[in-house]
This record gives C-alpha cells, sequence and structure tokens, in this order.
C-alpha cells in the first residue's frame, strides 16, 4: 500500500493497522477498493481493509450488518472495525485462511471444487431464517436495480456478451417483464461465486464479499454460481455436476438465467 493511500486513512484506523507489509487486492467487481493486511498492529493478526464512497443502495454498513447477523453461524469474516467518515465507508475484517476457488490450483481440480461449492452453498441454504432482518427478496432487489439505473451506476460495457449493445434501461425492464411468479425463500449468500468462497487444504474454509447476502430465491445463489462455474472452468459438466451435488435433479433454467440477467445492474 502506498504512503498516499495511508495517509489518506483516518488516524484511528492508522493507528489499528500498523505499518506492517499490504498488498492491494484486485479480485472482484465491487467498487470498492481491498487491501489485504499481512498483520495488523492492535489484532496481531492478517486481515482484509475495503474502502469506498458511501453507497446508499448497496452500503459496507450493510455489510457489516450482514457479517455480525452471521457470526457463529457461518465461517465469515469478523468485523474488527467500521467507521463512515467523510462520506468514506472503512470496513476492516478478519482475513479467511485458504486460496478462493477461482485460484489456478483450485480450476485444475473441477471436481472437487464444484463439490466444495455445492457443500458451501447447502450450508448457506440451510440456515434459519425466521428471525432475519437482512431482505434480499425481488422487491427489493427491483427497487435497488431501478434506482441504480436511475443514478447511472450500471456498467453497461459489462454486459454478458448477449446483451452487448442494450442499455441498462432495457434490461432494468426485462427484469420486471420476466420476474418469477414464486420465491424460494432461504438465506443467499447474493454472489456465490468461484472467487467469494474459499477453501484452505481442499477444504471449506469459509465465505467472503458478503454485501448483498440475506433473504432471497435460492435460485440468485445457483444462477451466479452456475455463470461463474462456466466461466472459470469452461466446460458445461461441471455445472451439472455443482447442480446434481447441491441435489437438483431438474434445474428451473428459467430462473437460473434470470438471476443472471438480474446481476447484470449490479
Amino acid at each position: 500500500m502506498s504512503n498516499q493511500v495511508v495517509k489518506q486513512l483516518p488516524d484511528e484506523l492508522r493507528d489499528l493497522i500498523g505499518t506492517g507489509e499490504t498488498e492491494i487486492n484486485n479480485v472482484g467487481c465491487s467498487g470498492a477498493v481491498v487491501i489485504h493486511l499481512k498483520e495488523t498492529a492492535a489484532f496481531g493478526r492478517p486481515a482484509y481493509l475495503k474502502f469506498k464512497e458511501y453507497d446508499p443502495i448497496e452500503s459496507l454498513e450493510y455489510e457489516v450488518g450482514v457479517l455480525r447477523w452471521l457470526q457463529g453461524k457461518l465461517a465469515v469474516p469478523e468485523v474488527l472495525y467500521y467507521n463512515r467518515i467523510a462520506n468514506i465507508e472503512y470496513l476492516l475484517m478478519s482475513e479467511i485462511e485458504g486460496e478462493d476457488c477461482s485460484d489456478e490450483v483450485m480450476r485444475a481440480q473441477p471436481e472437487h471444487t464444484v463439490r466444495q461449492l455445492a457443500y458451501g452453498l447447502k450450508q448457506i441454504h440451510s440456515l434459519d431464517i425466521s428471525d432475519c432482518p437482512l431482505d434480499q427478496r425481488l422487491d427489493v432487489k427491483l427497487e435497488k436495480a431501478r434506482r441504480r439505473v436511475e443514478l447511472g451506476l450500471v456498467d453497461e460495457e459489462d454486459f454478458d456478451e448477449e446483451r452487448t449493445g442494450r442499455t441498462a434501461r432495457d434490461v432494468y425492464e426485462l427484469t420486471v417483464a420476466r420476474r418469477p411468479t414464486y420465491e424460494d425463500l432461504v438465506f443467499t449468500h447474493g454472489d456465490y461465486c468461484l472467487p467469494n468462497i474459499i477453501l484452505k487444504n481442499g477444504r471449506l474454509s469459509g465465505f467472503i464479499d458478503l454485501g448483498r447476502a440475506g433473504v432471497a430465491d435460492r435460485y440468485q445463489d445457483i444462477g451466479l454460481a452456475v455463470r461463474s462455474i462456466r466461466f472459470n472452468l469452461e466446460d458445461e459438466k461441471w455445472v451439472e455436476a455443482f447442480l446434481g451435488c447441491y441435489g437438483i435433479e431438474e434445474a428451473d433454467w428459467e430462473r437460473i438465467e434470470y438471476y443472471i440477467l438480474l446481476d447484470e445492474l449490479f
């Protein structure tokens, strides 16, 4: 981490971090700056620092709420520090040890990797949602999508090939027109893709990037997992293997494609 970035951090956060070795993490598309801290002065262990301009639609404060609700339920980072200062949010989290599933070593073992992905997703979807305050159902997601379109926050250059040349407004209208008639509600990760699932010594170690987690249709996660497997493992047979390990005999492909479509707006 350059001295320039260090100087921009709040004094209280710099005191917690110290002057240890750091590395910018470029995996992911959250729009936040993510820095790996190989040690921290106050906590004596590795951590990740995430910071970005405050976004009322998808704030780091929401992710803090997710991580705190999940403590003791799933292997997720612990919140070490959070603050919003001068419209910038800062989130310091403990490290989940291991390598993410998009790592070259994991991609070289696709059968094992998709089994771990399915195992992890079943863990997440088995959580009791009776008292969960984190709502990511379609009414909420579509309202967030509408606001992102209105504010010009959707990257139209990043659309999947089949939607190249479409406008964000076009895609939003498709998500409204094609909305599924029901939702099979479970606790969802919200962005269940290979870089967000961590394995250590080949075994599931934990989950990261939970800023869109909450109660939603299970196909929110299944859809994005399918897209990520296609992209990272480049063979449709691993999609079928993942679905089989998860326990799906006949997938609802309309809902899979719907949640891939919806994610274009995020």
